[in-house]
């Protein structure tokens, strides 16, 4: 039997109360089960304080696959609220982490209590979101009700009136329209209006253009051949991206074009160096890869035919090759990130990899095999491995912004 990895989280809500009792607690009781403890987060804050830094280390632990069970006391040493609770205990179950109360409640996703719970849960947290909408329409309707006339009106420009002075003396002050909205935090083209109905009310106002920004010169453009190692027939995404984008923005490209859905961590691998998303929190400084949201794909791609690799999930392994087959001028009418050529289906996340996928394709091609029925249950009814869904790409490459660090999908 494979010895369980857990992580103990202890709670207190003020200062004069200590964990030390639940710690030992639940040190004696990991030492019973036979658990073995990767370390112990103590906190201590009120059951509804959002700001819960250590709870959030062990969820990124979690996240990271590198437990398989969370100890607690007792729910409530857990969960913020009854939605809170739901809500990350769904998080958990997506990553087939458990989490077990010492008292009580134990959401242990390898009894069958604790899949019970998890329907649940589920049940109750779609429950909670349409008792959520529920009330926002009933708000919306009574306030329209009293008469109340609710969001921006024709013609009303509440934030770019509001800074609509400060526009005009930058703009007579010679700053350019580009830094504007940067500093302004508007889009040129607002600014652009802004300065058009200055114009027309005042038509002596004759802004200087000296220190204008340049006309940029043409921008690269790379067009990326994204491959996924180890399956044959090859399963590829071809796509046009930005030079000057950084290996985030790269990162959400290779997730929505692929198919993945971003559940799980991830590593770029360029001339020997890793790049992803530092959790110093977790403490593993030594592990600590590069920050990909300051690299631009412009600072390390030499050429054309340059490789590197993508890698996803940690447990399943995706390995992913990254070929730059040309370096192009970017099309003034051609909205980018934009995939031109796609080969099969994404593989299901969490089906164990490329070994495992080719078991799973094999189960759902082969009516007669034992788990045919299983498989194809647990992948949504249908799986076509053939077909790329090459429509639904570009429509989600165009929700990533330029600046992705914060991006969420």
């Amino acid at each position: 039997m494979v010895q369980k990895t857990v992580a103990i989280y202890c709670r207190v809500s003020t200062t004069d109360q200590s964990c030390e009792r639940q710690s030992q607690d639940l040190l004696f009781y990991a030492k019973k089960a036979g658990f073995k403890v990767v370390g112990v987060w103590k906190e201590t804050a009120s059951g509804t304080k959002q700001n819960r830094v250590e709870r959030q280390k062990v969820m990124e632990l979690a996240q990271a696959r590198k437990i398989d069970a969370i100890l607690v006391t007792e729910m409530t040493r857990w969960g913020r609220s009854t939605l809170d609770l739901i809500q990350t205990l769904q998080e958990l179950q997506n990553w087939d982490v458990s989490l077990i109360a010492q008292t009580g409640l134990q959401f242990d996703l390898a009894t069958p209590q604790g899949k019970l719970i998890a329907q649940l849960m589920a049940a109750l947290a779609e429950f909670e979101r349409d008792l959520v909408s529920e009330r926002v329409r009933s708000g919306l309707a009574a306030a329209k009700a009293r008469g109340k006339v609710l969001g921006r009106q024709l013609g009303q420009r509440t934030k770019s009136d509001r800074l609509a002075p400060q526009v005009i003396q930058m703009v007579e002050d010679k700053v350019s329209y580009r830094t504007i909205a940067h500093d302004l935090k508007l889009s040129k083209t607002t600014v652009t209006e802004i300065v058009k109905r200055h114009r027309q009310a005042h038509p002596d106002f004759q802004p200087s253009k000296s220190k204008m920004a340049p006309r940029k010169k043409a921008q690269s453009v790379y067009q990326l051949k994204i491959t996924l190692t180890g399956i044959r027939p090859p399963i590829w995404r071809r796509v046009l991206v930005r030079s000057d984008v950084t290996l985030s923005h790269l990162h959400w490209v290779i997730q929505l074009s692929m198919g993945w859905t971003n559940s799980h961590l991830h590593s770029f691998t360029i001339h020997g160096q890793e790049y992803g998303v530092p959790m110093p929190e977790l403490g593993f400084a030594e592990l600590e890869p590069e920050d990909e949201r300051s690299v631009k794909l412009t600072s390390f791609i030499p050429a054309e035919k340059f490789k590197f690799s993508y890698l996803y999930d940690f447990g399943d392994s995706w390995e992913h090759e990254v070929l730059v087959e040309k370096v192009l001028t970017a099309e003034t009418d051609l909205d980018y990130p934009v995939c031109i050529k796609a080969k099969r289906a994404c593989p299901p996340e969490d089906c164990g990899g490329t070994w495992g996928y080719q078991e799973f394709v094999e189960a759902v091609q082969d009516t007669e095999h034992p788990e045919h029925e299983a498989l194809l249950e647990w992948a949504g009814g249908y799986f076509d491995p053939e077909d790329a869904e090459f429509d639904e790409i570009n429509p989600c490459l165009k929700m990533i912004p330029q600046d992705a660090a914060n991006f969420e999908g």
